[in-house]
Protein backbone atom coordinates (compact mmCIF):
# COMPACT_ATOMS: atom_id res chain seq x y z
CA UNK A 1 0.00 0.00 0.00
CA UNK A 2 1.09 3.27 -1.18
CA UNK A 3 2.13 5.46 1.89
CA UNK A 4 2.46 9.62 1.48
CA UNK A 5 5.55 11.18 2.25
CA UNK A 6 3.77 13.25 4.54
CA UNK A 7 2.30 10.67 6.12
CA UNK A 8 5.73 8.70 6.60
CA UNK A 9 7.60 11.16 7.93
CA UNK A 10 5.19 11.98 10.61
CA UNK A 11 5.10 7.73 11.99
CA UNK A 12 8.85 8.78 12.00
CA UNK A 13 9.00 12.04 14.00
CA UNK A 14 5.80 10.79 16.25
CA UNK A 15 7.35 9.00 19.34
CA UNK A 16 5.99 5.73 19.65
CA UNK A 17 5.07 5.28 23.20
CA UNK A 18 4.31 7.92 25.86
CA UNK A 19 3.76 7.50 29.55
CA UNK A 20 0.50 7.85 31.45
CA UNK A 21 0.36 11.33 32.74
CA UNK A 22 -0.60 12.11 36.62
CA UNK A 23 -4.04 13.65 35.26
CA UNK A 24 -4.58 10.74 32.90
CA UNK A 25 -4.25 8.49 35.98
CA UNK A 26 -6.46 10.19 38.24
CA UNK A 27 -8.75 10.56 35.01
CA UNK A 28 -8.52 7.06 34.97
CA UNK A 29 -9.42 6.33 38.58
CA UNK A 30 -12.59 7.90 38.52
CA UNK A 31 -13.78 5.76 35.62
CA UNK A 32 -12.65 2.70 37.60
CA UNK A 33 -15.29 3.43 40.28
CA UNK A 34 -17.98 2.28 37.97
CA UNK A 35 -16.09 -1.03 36.79
CA UNK A 36 -16.25 -2.82 40.18
CA UNK A 37 -18.03 -5.69 42.04
CA UNK A 38 -19.98 -5.96 45.56
CA UNK A 39 -18.26 -9.52 46.83
CA UNK A 40 -20.83 -11.90 48.87
CA UNK A 41 -19.00 -13.64 51.85
CA UNK A 42 -21.63 -14.80 53.58
CA UNK A 43 -25.67 -14.47 54.23
CA UNK A 44 -25.89 -10.80 54.24
CA UNK A 45 -22.19 -9.88 54.35
CA UNK A 46 -20.93 -7.89 51.49
CA UNK A 47 -17.78 -6.59 50.49
CA UNK A 48 -17.68 -3.78 47.35
CA UNK A 49 -13.79 -3.88 45.65
CA UNK A 50 -14.59 0.51 45.03
CA UNK A 51 -14.72 1.40 48.53
CA UNK A 52 -12.80 -1.53 50.48
CA UNK A 53 -15.70 -1.68 53.20
CA UNK A 54 -18.28 -4.05 54.21
CA UNK A 55 -22.22 -4.06 54.48
CA UNK A 56 -24.05 -6.03 56.51
CA UNK A 57 -27.76 -7.17 56.31
CA UNK A 58 -29.95 -6.81 53.20
CA UNK A 59 -28.66 -4.41 50.95
CA UNK A 60 -30.31 -0.87 49.57
CA UNK A 61 -31.93 -2.29 46.15
CA UNK A 62 -31.79 -6.63 46.50
CA UNK A 63 -35.90 -6.31 46.30
CA UNK A 64 -35.48 -4.65 42.54
CA UNK A 65 -32.71 -6.48 41.03
CA UNK A 66 -31.23 -9.81 41.80
CA UNK A 67 -28.22 -9.48 39.73
CA UNK A 68 -27.22 -5.66 40.88
CA UNK A 69 -26.93 -4.13 44.18
CA UNK A 70 -26.28 -0.40 45.56
CA UNK A 71 -23.16 -0.07 48.36
CA UNK A 72 -24.75 1.88 51.25
CA UNK A 73 -21.28 3.33 51.57
CA UNK A 74 -20.11 4.52 48.41
CA UNK A 75 -23.64 4.71 46.44
CA UNK A 76 -22.41 2.81 43.24
CA UNK A 77 -24.45 0.33 41.95
CA UNK A 78 -22.96 -2.97 41.31
CA UNK A 79 -22.67 -6.47 40.47
CA UNK A 80 -23.29 -9.22 42.95
CA UNK A 81 -20.63 -11.90 42.83
CA UNK A 82 -19.94 -14.60 45.49
CA UNK A 83 -17.17 -14.83 47.16
CA UNK A 84 -15.64 -18.17 45.40
CA UNK A 85 -14.85 -16.01 42.21
CA UNK A 86 -11.53 -16.34 40.43
CA UNK A 87 -11.91 -15.14 37.08
CA UNK A 88 -13.81 -11.55 35.79
CA UNK A 89 -12.63 -8.15 34.19
CA UNK A 90 -13.94 -5.70 32.52
CA UNK A 91 -13.25 -4.37 29.06
CA UNK A 92 -13.50 -0.34 28.33
CA UNK A 93 -12.16 2.28 25.67
CA UNK A 94 -10.92 5.83 26.36
CA UNK A 95 -9.86 8.32 23.93
CA UNK A 96 -7.46 11.59 24.56
CA UNK A 97 -6.90 14.62 22.08
CA UNK A 98 -3.32 15.25 21.66
CA UNK A 99 -0.40 17.81 19.54
CA UNK A 100 2.04 15.73 18.18
CA UNK A 101 4.25 17.97 15.78
CA UNK A 102 1.89 20.27 15.30
CA UNK A 103 -1.31 18.03 14.09
CA UNK A 104 -4.05 17.04 16.47
CA UNK A 105 -4.08 13.82 16.65
CA UNK A 106 -6.46 11.51 18.60
CA UNK A 107 -4.92 8.69 20.46
CA UNK A 108 -6.89 5.49 21.55
CA UNK A 109 -6.62 2.95 24.62
CA UNK A 110 -7.95 0.54 26.25
CA UNK A 111 -8.48 -0.60 30.02
CA UNK A 112 -8.51 -4.06 30.89
CA UNK A 113 -9.64 -4.31 34.87
CA UNK A 114 -8.94 -7.59 35.79
CA UNK A 115 -9.79 -8.90 39.18
CA UNK A 116 -7.42 -10.02 41.86
CA UNK A 117 -9.29 -13.05 43.61
CA UNK A 118 -6.53 -13.38 46.87
CA UNK A 119 -7.04 -9.32 47.39
CA UNK A 120 -10.16 -9.18 46.25
CA UNK A 121 -10.20 -6.11 44.23
CA UNK A 122 -9.22 -4.86 40.53
CA UNK A 123 -5.82 -4.21 38.50
CA UNK A 124 -5.67 -2.02 35.69
CA UNK A 125 -3.83 -2.99 32.24
CA UNK A 126 -3.79 0.29 30.06
CA UNK A 127 -2.62 0.44 26.51
CA UNK A 128 -2.91 2.64 23.58
CA UNK A 129 -3.62 0.99 20.02
CA UNK A 130 -4.68 3.45 17.54
CA UNK A 131 -4.35 6.94 16.75
CA UNK A 132 -6.51 9.00 14.33
CA UNK A 133 -4.40 11.99 12.44
CA UNK A 134 -7.41 14.40 10.98
CA UNK A 135 -5.29 16.50 9.07
CA UNK A 136 -3.62 13.73 7.19
CA UNK A 137 -7.04 11.85 7.06
CA UNK A 138 -4.86 8.56 8.77
CA UNK A 139 -5.87 5.69 10.69
CA UNK A 140 -2.40 4.54 12.81
CA UNK A 141 -2.36 0.97 14.42
CA UNK A 142 0.56 -0.58 16.24
CA UNK A 143 1.73 -3.86 17.45
CA UNK A 144 -1.17 -4.94 19.57
CA UNK A 145 -3.79 -4.80 17.48
CA UNK A 146 -2.14 -6.85 14.27
CA UNK A 147 -6.17 -6.64 12.45
CA UNK A 148 -7.46 -3.83 13.50
CA UNK A 149 -9.52 -5.94 15.84
CA UNK A 150 -8.36 -7.56 19.22
CA UNK A 151 -6.43 -5.87 21.09
CA UNK A 152 -2.98 -7.71 22.80
CA UNK A 153 -1.93 -5.90 26.55
CA UNK A 154 1.21 -7.89 26.88
CA UNK A 155 2.68 -6.40 23.16
CA UNK A 156 5.16 -4.23 23.41
CA UNK A 157 5.03 -1.69 20.58
CA UNK A 158 7.56 -2.12 17.64
CA UNK A 159 6.25 0.31 15.37
CA UNK A 160 3.18 2.33 14.31
CA UNK A 161 1.51 1.23 10.88
CA UNK A 162 -1.10 2.94 8.53
CA UNK A 163 -4.02 1.04 8.51
CA UNK A 164 -6.30 1.13 5.52
CA UNK A 165 -9.66 0.62 6.65
CA UNK A 166 -12.16 2.64 8.90
CA UNK A 167 -12.78 0.37 11.80
CA UNK A 168 -11.90 2.85 14.13
CA UNK A 169 -12.92 5.93 12.47
CA UNK A 170 -16.00 5.58 14.45
CA UNK A 171 -14.39 6.10 17.63
CA UNK A 172 -14.79 3.18 19.29
CA UNK A 173 -14.47 4.38 22.77
CA UNK A 174 -16.73 5.66 25.90
CA UNK A 175 -14.90 8.41 27.68
CA UNK A 176 -12.86 10.84 26.23
CA UNK A 177 -10.28 12.99 28.23
CA UNK A 178 -10.31 16.81 27.17
CA UNK A 179 -7.86 18.67 29.48
CA UNK A 180 -5.66 21.53 27.92
CA UNK A 181 -7.18 20.65 24.62
CA UNK A 182 -7.11 24.91 23.69
CA UNK A 183 -3.67 24.47 24.20
CA UNK A 184 -2.96 21.65 22.39
CA UNK A 185 -4.64 22.78 19.22
CA UNK A 186 -3.26 25.53 18.43
CA UNK A 187 -0.75 25.90 15.57
CA UNK A 188 -3.10 22.99 14.00
CA UNK A 189 -5.97 23.98 11.33
CA UNK A 190 -8.61 23.27 13.64
CA UNK A 191 -7.37 26.09 16.39
CA UNK A 192 -10.23 28.31 16.44
CA UNK A 193 -13.38 25.82 16.10
CA UNK A 194 -14.60 25.35 20.02
CA UNK A 195 -13.63 21.64 20.31
CA UNK A 196 -14.24 21.09 23.67
CA UNK A 197 -17.73 22.92 23.05
CA UNK A 198 -17.93 20.64 20.16
CA UNK A 199 -17.50 17.56 21.97
CA UNK A 200 -19.37 17.90 24.56
CA UNK A 201 -22.24 18.53 23.01
CA UNK A 202 -21.65 15.29 20.34
CA UNK A 203 -21.42 13.00 23.65
CA UNK A 204 -24.82 14.68 24.94
CA UNK A 205 -26.68 14.77 21.41
CA UNK A 206 -25.10 11.88 20.31
CA UNK A 207 -24.73 12.98 16.75
CA UNK A 208 -22.11 10.80 15.67
CA UNK A 209 -18.53 10.15 16.28
CA UNK A 210 -15.09 12.53 16.46
CA UNK A 211 -14.28 11.28 13.43
CA UNK A 212 -16.61 12.86 11.71
CA UNK A 213 -16.62 15.94 13.45
CA UNK A 214 -13.56 16.74 12.06
CA UNK A 215 -14.39 15.69 8.89
CA UNK A 216 -16.61 18.56 8.84
CA UNK A 217 -14.46 20.60 10.76
CA UNK A 218 -12.48 21.03 7.19
CA UNK A 219 -15.76 23.18 6.17
CA UNK A 220 -15.45 26.81 6.57
CA UNK A 221 -18.78 27.37 7.87
CA UNK A 222 -18.63 24.18 10.37
CA UNK A 223 -16.60 27.15 12.65
CA UNK A 224 -19.04 29.77 12.10
CA UNK A 225 -22.35 27.07 12.63
CA UNK A 226 -21.05 26.13 16.41
CA UNK A 227 -19.98 29.87 17.30
CA UNK A 228 -23.49 30.42 16.19
CA UNK A 229 -24.85 27.68 18.44
CA UNK A 230 -26.75 26.14 15.14
CA UNK A 231 -25.15 22.35 16.63
CA UNK A 232 -27.73 20.46 14.20
CA UNK A 233 -26.74 22.38 11.39
CA UNK A 234 -23.10 21.94 12.09
CA UNK A 235 -22.76 18.16 12.21
CA UNK A 236 -26.12 17.48 9.84
CA UNK A 237 -24.74 19.38 6.93
CA UNK A 238 -22.15 22.31 6.95
CA UNK A 239 -21.55 22.39 3.37
CA UNK A 240 -24.79 23.65 2.38
CA UNK A 241 -23.63 26.87 4.73
CA UNK A 242 -20.21 27.65 2.82
CA UNK A 243 -21.79 31.26 1.13
CA UNK A 244 -20.30 34.15 2.01
CA UNK A 245 -22.46 37.38 2.70
CA UNK A 246 -25.37 38.16 4.74
CA UNK A 247 -26.78 36.35 7.18
CA UNK A 248 -29.92 35.91 4.71
CA UNK A 249 -27.71 35.16 1.75
CA UNK A 250 -26.16 31.90 3.76
CA UNK A 251 -29.45 30.76 5.39
CA UNK A 252 -32.33 31.80 3.54
CA UNK A 253 -34.07 33.70 6.27
CA UNK A 254 -33.77 36.90 7.91
CA UNK A 255 -31.46 37.80 10.56
CA UNK A 256 -34.51 38.19 13.13
CA UNK A 257 -35.16 34.71 12.78
CA UNK A 258 -31.88 34.06 14.50
CA UNK A 259 -32.51 33.66 18.06
CA UNK A 260 -35.51 31.60 17.18
CA UNK A 261 -32.98 29.07 15.20
CA UNK A 262 -30.26 28.89 18.01
CA UNK A 263 -33.18 28.66 20.82
CA UNK A 264 -34.71 25.67 18.86
CA UNK A 265 -31.17 24.13 17.74
CA UNK A 266 -32.76 23.89 14.33
CA UNK A 267 -32.33 21.41 11.80
CA UNK A 268 -31.95 21.37 8.21
CA UNK A 269 -35.26 20.12 7.59
CA UNK A 270 -36.79 22.78 9.65
CA UNK A 271 -34.62 25.27 8.49
CA UNK A 272 -35.88 24.75 4.46
CA UNK A 273 -39.60 24.34 5.68
CA UNK A 274 -39.00 28.19 8.12
CA UNK A 275 -37.75 29.56 4.38
CA UNK A 276 -40.81 28.20 2.80
CA UNK A 277 -43.58 29.73 5.86
CA UNK A 278 -41.34 32.79 6.89
CA UNK A 279 -42.67 32.34 10.53
CA UNK A 280 -40.42 31.22 13.43
CA UNK A 281 -43.33 28.85 15.04
CA UNK A 282 -41.34 25.39 15.94
CA UNK A 283 -44.63 23.40 16.60
CA UNK A 284 -45.90 24.76 13.43
CA UNK A 285 -42.70 23.67 11.75
CA UNK A 286 -42.91 20.34 12.86
CA UNK A 287 -46.55 20.13 12.33
CA UNK A 288 -45.63 20.50 8.82
CA UNK A 289 -42.88 18.11 8.51
CA UNK A 290 -44.88 15.53 10.07
CA UNK A 291 -47.87 15.81 8.05
CA UNK A 292 -45.93 15.80 4.78
CA UNK A 293 -43.47 13.10 5.82
CA UNK A 294 -40.91 15.59 5.44
CA UNK A 295 -41.26 15.64 1.69
CA UNK A 296 -40.24 19.48 1.22
CA UNK A 297 -41.01 19.36 -2.51
CA UNK A 298 -44.19 18.37 -1.52
CA UNK A 299 -44.92 21.15 0.64
CA UNK A 300 -43.84 24.03 -1.60
CA UNK A 301 -46.25 22.28 -4.27
CA UNK A 302 -49.05 22.87 -1.86
CA UNK A 303 -47.78 26.32 -0.43
CA UNK A 304 -48.71 27.84 -4.10
CA UNK A 305 -52.51 26.69 -3.31
CA UNK A 306 -52.60 28.15 0.51
CA UNK A 307 -50.67 29.48 3.16
CA UNK A 308 -49.15 26.24 5.20
CA UNK A 309 -49.49 28.46 8.22
CA UNK A 310 -53.27 28.17 8.19
CA UNK A 311 -53.16 24.35 6.39
CA UNK A 312 -51.38 23.76 9.61
CA UNK A 313 -54.54 25.09 11.93
CA UNK A 314 -56.90 23.14 9.36
CA UNK A 315 -55.21 20.14 9.95
CA UNK A 316 -55.84 19.81 13.63
CA UNK A 317 -59.33 20.30 13.10
CA UNK A 318 -59.74 17.25 10.32
CA UNK A 319 -58.77 13.47 10.21
CA UNK A 320 -56.04 11.79 8.53
CA UNK A 321 -55.25 14.40 6.38
CA UNK A 322 -51.31 14.71 5.17
CA UNK A 323 -50.37 16.83 2.32
CA UNK A 324 -49.73 14.69 0.07
CA UNK A 325 -53.53 13.56 0.32
CA UNK A 326 -54.41 16.99 0.09
CA UNK A 327 -52.54 17.45 -2.64
CA UNK A 328 -54.66 15.14 -4.74
CA UNK A 329 -57.31 16.63 -3.81
CA UNK A 330 -56.35 19.66 -5.59
CA UNK A 331 -55.42 17.75 -8.36
CA UNK A 332 -59.03 16.23 -8.57
CA UNK A 333 -60.74 19.58 -8.58
CA UNK A 334 -58.21 20.97 -11.30
CA UNK A 335 -59.20 17.87 -13.45
CA UNK A 336 -62.65 18.54 -12.62
CA UNK A 337 -61.83 22.18 -13.71
CA UNK A 338 -63.42 23.05 -10.29
CA UNK A 339 -62.38 27.02 -9.66
CA UNK A 340 -60.40 27.14 -6.31
CA UNK A 341 -62.22 29.08 -4.33
CA UNK A 342 -61.38 29.49 -0.77
CA UNK A 343 -64.19 27.08 0.19
CA UNK A 344 -63.22 24.60 -1.95
CA UNK A 345 -59.70 24.36 -0.91
CA UNK A 346 -60.46 24.45 3.09
CA UNK A 347 -63.91 22.33 2.93
CA UNK A 348 -65.38 21.78 6.60
CA UNK A 349 -65.20 18.31 5.89
CA UNK A 350 -62.16 17.42 4.21
CA UNK A 351 -62.33 13.67 4.06
CA UNK A 352 -66.08 14.42 2.26
CA UNK A 353 -64.77 16.53 0.34
CA UNK A 354 -62.02 14.56 -0.78
CA UNK A 355 -64.55 11.43 -1.25
CA UNK A 356 -66.75 13.22 -3.43
CA UNK A 357 -63.52 14.60 -5.91
CA UNK A 358 -63.02 11.29 -6.14
CA UNK A 359 -66.77 9.64 -7.08
CA UNK A 360 -66.56 12.27 -9.92
CA UNK A 361 -63.29 11.55 -11.01
CA UNK A 362 -64.18 8.23 -11.23
CA UNK A 363 -67.10 9.00 -13.97
CA UNK A 364 -64.18 10.58 -16.59
CA UNK A 365 -61.96 7.79 -16.22
CA UNK A 366 -60.67 7.58 -19.90
CA UNK A 367 -60.98 3.87 -21.17
CA UNK A 368 -57.27 3.59 -22.23
CA UNK A 369 -55.81 3.53 -19.24
CA UNK A 370 -56.98 -0.39 -19.38
CA UNK A 371 -54.76 -1.69 -21.87
CA UNK A 372 -51.80 1.16 -20.46
CA UNK A 373 -52.00 -0.59 -16.79
CA UNK A 374 -51.75 -4.29 -18.55
CA UNK A 375 -48.61 -2.99 -20.17
CA UNK A 376 -47.09 -1.36 -16.70
CA UNK A 377 -47.52 -4.59 -15.24
CA UNK A 378 -46.01 -6.54 -17.22
CA UNK A 379 -42.84 -4.20 -17.54
CA UNK A 380 -43.17 -4.08 -13.44
CA UNK A 381 -43.49 -7.71 -12.80
CA UNK A 382 -40.00 -8.56 -12.52
CA UNK A 383 -39.82 -6.27 -9.14
CA UNK A 384 -42.03 -8.60 -7.31
CA UNK A 385 -41.00 -10.07 -4.03
CA UNK A 386 -41.65 -12.09 -1.04
CA UNK A 387 -40.71 -13.80 2.35
CA UNK A 388 -42.41 -16.43 4.42
CA UNK A 389 -45.32 -13.85 5.19
CA UNK A 390 -45.84 -11.14 2.18
CA UNK A 391 -45.54 -10.65 -1.15
CA UNK A 392 -45.37 -7.47 -2.64
CA UNK A 393 -46.45 -7.01 -6.53
CA UNK A 394 -47.35 -3.79 -8.69
CA UNK A 395 -51.09 -3.50 -9.82
CA UNK A 396 -52.01 -5.77 -12.49
CA UNK A 397 -55.22 -4.01 -14.09
CA UNK A 398 -57.93 -1.36 -13.58
CA UNK A 399 -59.73 -3.72 -11.52
CA UNK A 400 -57.19 -5.13 -9.53
CA UNK A 401 -56.48 -0.80 -8.57
CA UNK A 402 -60.32 -0.20 -8.42
CA UNK A 403 -60.79 -3.45 -5.82
CA UNK A 404 -57.47 -2.17 -4.23
CA UNK A 405 -59.14 1.54 -3.60
CA UNK A 406 -62.56 -0.20 -2.39
CA UNK A 407 -60.97 -3.21 0.15
CA UNK A 408 -58.47 0.70 1.61
CA UNK A 409 -61.08 2.90 1.50
CA UNK A 410 -58.03 4.85 -0.57
CA UNK A 411 -57.96 6.93 -3.45
CA UNK A 412 -55.31 4.67 -5.49
CA UNK A 413 -57.76 4.51 -8.20
CA UNK A 414 -58.83 7.90 -8.42
CA UNK A 415 -55.35 9.83 -8.14
CA UNK A 416 -53.28 7.26 -9.16
CA UNK A 417 -54.40 5.22 -11.80
CA UNK A 418 -53.98 7.48 -15.04
CA UNK A 419 -49.93 8.55 -13.42
CA UNK A 420 -49.11 4.33 -12.98
CA UNK A 421 -50.95 4.01 -16.25
CA UNK A 422 -48.23 7.21 -17.79
CA UNK A 423 -45.25 5.74 -16.05
CA UNK A 424 -45.03 8.77 -13.67
CA UNK A 425 -45.27 6.65 -10.83
CA UNK A 426 -45.30 3.02 -9.61
CA UNK A 427 -48.29 1.37 -7.83
CA UNK A 428 -47.92 -1.96 -5.41
CA UNK A 429 -50.06 -3.72 -3.31
CA UNK A 430 -48.60 -5.59 -0.35
CA UNK A 431 -50.56 -8.78 0.71
CA UNK A 432 -49.96 -11.94 3.39
CA UNK A 433 -49.32 -14.64 1.29
CA UNK A 434 -51.94 -16.90 3.05
CA UNK A 435 -54.23 -14.20 1.76
CA UNK A 436 -52.92 -12.94 -1.92
CA UNK A 437 -56.58 -11.20 -2.47
CA UNK A 438 -57.24 -9.25 0.75
CA UNK A 439 -55.48 -5.79 0.89
CA UNK A 440 -53.05 -4.98 3.40
CA UNK A 441 -50.60 -2.18 2.14
CA UNK A 442 -51.02 0.08 -0.91
CA UNK A 443 -47.13 1.29 -1.54
CA UNK A 444 -46.30 4.07 -3.74
CA UNK A 445 -42.90 4.24 -5.64
CA UNK A 446 -41.52 6.91 -7.20
CA UNK A 447 -37.79 7.16 -8.90
CA UNK A 448 -36.72 3.66 -7.75
CA UNK A 449 -38.17 5.06 -3.51
CA UNK A 450 -41.07 4.09 -1.56
CA UNK A 451 -43.18 7.66 -1.70
CA UNK A 452 -46.15 6.48 0.63
CA UNK A 453 -47.29 2.90 2.21
CA UNK A 454 -50.58 2.74 3.43
CA UNK A 455 -52.76 0.26 5.32
CA UNK A 456 -56.82 0.98 5.07
CA UNK A 457 -58.22 4.37 5.40
CA UNK A 458 -54.60 5.46 5.30
CA UNK A 459 -53.36 4.74 8.54
CA UNK A 460 -49.65 4.07 9.17
CA UNK A 461 -47.76 0.94 8.56
CA UNK A 462 -46.53 -1.38 11.21
CA UNK A 463 -43.06 -2.45 12.00
CA UNK A 464 -42.98 -5.66 10.41
CA UNK A 465 -44.56 -4.41 7.02
CA UNK A 466 -42.03 -1.38 6.89
CA UNK A 467 -38.74 -4.26 7.25
CA UNK A 468 -39.86 -6.33 5.06
CA UNK A 469 -40.81 -2.76 2.55
CA UNK A 470 -37.23 -1.51 3.58
CA UNK A 471 -36.13 -5.27 2.44
CA UNK A 472 -37.69 -5.04 -0.88
CA UNK A 473 -36.60 -1.34 -1.35
CA UNK A 474 -32.69 -2.25 -0.82
CA UNK A 475 -33.12 -5.97 -2.54
CA UNK A 476 -35.14 -5.33 -5.44
CA UNK A 477 -35.87 -1.87 -6.37
CA UNK A 478 -32.41 -0.48 -5.31
CA UNK A 479 -30.93 -3.02 -7.87
CA UNK A 480 -33.12 -2.18 -10.49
Amino acid sequence: MYIKKEIREFIEKMPKETKLTKDWVNFIKKIDKSYNLLIEHGKEEYECTNCGKYSYGKLLNSKNDRYYDICRFCGKKLEVRRSNLKNYFFLYSFATVDNMNNKLIIRYYEVYRIYNCVSRRFNDSIVEFARYVPELDVVLLNDRCPKGQNIYHYKKIKKWRVFGGKYYANDDYKYIYLRDIDEKKKGTSYQYIPLEDVINHLKDLKHGSLYRVFKLAKYSSFEILIKLGLYNLAFECPEKFNIKGSFENRFGVRKEFYKFMQKNDISYAELEVLRVIQNPNIKNIRTLLRISYSNLDDLKKASKYINLVDFVEYSRKQKNITIQTYLDYIENLEKLEIPLTKKKLLPNDFTLAHDISIKKINTVKNKTLRKKIIERYKKLEKNSYKSDKFIIRPAKNLNDIKDEANQQHNCVYTNYSEKYANGETDIYFLRKIKKPNESLVTVEVMNGRIRQKYQKRNTKTNKEQNNFLKLWERKVLNVA
